[in-house]
């Protein structure tokens, strides 16, 4: 048995340490919407278009033409 822990010892503790990196690295991002990482990207990305649009005043032409087109004005 120490033979071969001596032999591949090292080989079986990088496996171990790619399989939990790799378990890890599965925990945080997970599945779209229900992960760590996922909620926070997804609000990072929604945070920044807000304040893009507001900064360049789409919001509220966005929103006027959303109105004319659904009231059937704006032509």
């Amino acid at each position: 048995m120490q033979d071969v822990l001596k032999e591949y010892g090292p080989a079986l503790i990088t496996v171990v340490a790619i399989i939990a990196l790799i378990a890890v690295i599965s925990f945080l991002i997970g599945h779209d919407s229900d992960s760590i990482v996922g909620q926070a990207f997804t609000g990072l990305i929604e945070n920044f278009f807000e304040k893009a649009q507001s900064a360049a005043g789409l919001a509220a032409s966005a929103g006027e033409a959303a109105g004319d087109a659904a009231s059937g004005g704006g032509l």
